[in-house]
């Protein structure tokens, strides 16, 4: 999270420039529950996450809702920057190269009979770290920052 916003809720409301009862307006709920999603009492439903993401233009807030809400999505999506375009083009671009040249002969020389023998492991693991960065990556492109913010 960015310096200055006390969490994701509070920054997509910021990202509109609105007050907090312009935004409850503006989403059709109270400005009690604004107050309360920005003070971390209690978190939006679904519903009014993706206006809040629709209003503000930001999909990457449906994004960290999801990974705020669920312990589970914590243990398996990536943490999400929201970069900007160039920055995310290029660290994908790097997180390819480097897989490409080391991950993924790996990965398919211990494919080839369908197990990971013991001798095996520590390149497989290595691999799978070069591709979750490459995933992390590839989220962070699909979040860029499009326009300033």
């Amino acid at each position: 999270m960015q310096k200055g916003y006390r969490n994701i809720y509070q920054r997509a409301r910021m990202t509109t420039g609105l007050t907090q009862e312009a935004w409850a307006e503006v989403l059709g709920i109270s400005a009690e529950a604004v107050r309360q999603y920005e003070s971390d009492r209690i978190l939006p439903s679904d519903e009014v996450m993706l206006r809040m993401a629709e209003a503000c233009g930001q999909n990457v807030f449906c994004y960290w809702h999801l990974r705020n809400k669920s312990r589970i999505a914590r243990a398996i999506l990536p943490e999400v920057a929201h970069k900007p375009m160039p920055e995310a083009v290029l660290s994908l671009l790097v997180k390819v190269r480097e897989f490409s040249s080391d991950g993924l002969g790996e990965l398919t020389r211990i494919a080839a009979d369908g197990r990971i023998d013991p001798e095996e492991s520590p390149a497989y693991e290595e691999a799978m770290r070069q591709l979750r960065g490459m995933l992390e990556a590839a989220w962070e492109l699909c979040y860029a920052q499009t326009r300033d913010e």
